[in-house]
């Protein structure tokens, strides 16, 4: 598991609670709304700009890299 990776929401179907997350250089990587580290209602918008762990299963097929503990916003200086 890599930890504290930055990428980008690509695409979030917020009435499926799943998307995308990009990251520069790299696949894609598939996200859970139960993986992301906020209250209340959990989503994610195109273009927030997250952190999280990256969880990855050759096993699985789409959901074979899976951001996990995502946290949102992330402010870069």
């Amino acid at each position: 598991m890599r930890h504290n990776i930055k990428g980008v929401c690509k695409i979030y179907h917020e009435d499926e609670g799943w998307g995308w997350i990009s990251i520069e250089g790299e696949d894609d990587v598939w996200v859970h709304f139960s993986s992301i580290k906020m209250d209340g209602f959990k989503s994610l918008t195109k273009g927030d700009i997250v952190s999280f762990d990256l969880e990855e299963n050759p096993h699985l097929k789409e959901q074979s890299r899976r951001a996990v503990n995502v946290k949102k916003p992330v402010k870069f200086n």
